[in-house]
């Protein structure tokens, strides 16, 4: 599991260093380059400012301080198995990641839609057990799942929290305009970070 914000949404962001964009994602941890942690905070920058640029770099990003932050994102499962990936969908933000919590007990966290993925439940979830197949589309579940072993979620999810924590130290250290104290706490805030699991 590794968290990611949507970058695709991007074209031309000339106002701090950012890494090259594409039609993917951008995984957060503490392993970052400096010029992805750029294109996250540019992506976050456009998404909350609903794609208008401010007359600056700094105003755009203080629009977030006022903001309640959502991202393009969630979590990217990778079954290491089958190679199945499921990606976060349309409509399902960063904010959201703690949600995949609710497979312990037998429930199905928003995964968004175009495409909407399927989840099925294998015998013992409700004893904490088993497994969670899940498909990329609902449409096409008749190939390889990406299966969740519902004992090891607790740890997937832990990483991802490590993970995050890392991100929110690089934002830190390298968001522009002396704004990165602020940003992180925000980031905290509005994505649901620090807060124990």
């Amino acid at each position: 599991m590794s968290a990611v914000v949507a970058a695709h949404h991007l074209v031309r962001f000339p106002d701090w260093p950012t890494g090259p964009y594409s039609d993917g994602d951008v995984v957060l941890s503490g392993r970052m380059s400096r010029e992805d942690v750029g294109t996250v905070l540019a992506s976050i920058a456009e998404y909350n400012n609903e794609g208008q640029h401010e007359a600056d770099g700094p105003s755009t990003l203080g629009v977030l301080l006022d903001k309640d932050v959502i991202a393009s994102g969630g979590l990217l499962v990778r079954d290491t198995e089958t190679g199945v990936e499921i990606e976060p969908g349309c409509c399902v933000g960063l904010e959201t990641w703690r949600d995949w919590r609710y497979l312990l007990d037998g429930r199905t966290p928003w995964l968004g839609h175009d495409l909407r993925p399927e989840v099925r439940f294998g015998d013992g979830v409700q004893l904490g057990a088993g497994v969670a197949r899940l498909w990329p589309d609902s449409r096409d579940t008749g190939g390889p799942a990406c299966e969740v072993g519902i004992a090891e979620l607790p740890g997937h999810l832990a990483a991802v929290r490590q993970d995050l924590l890392g991100f929110l130290e690089l934002v830190r250290e390298w968001a522009p305009y002396g704004m990165g104290e602020r940003l992180a706490d925000l980031f905290d805030e509005h994505f649901h970070i620090s807060a124990p699991l």
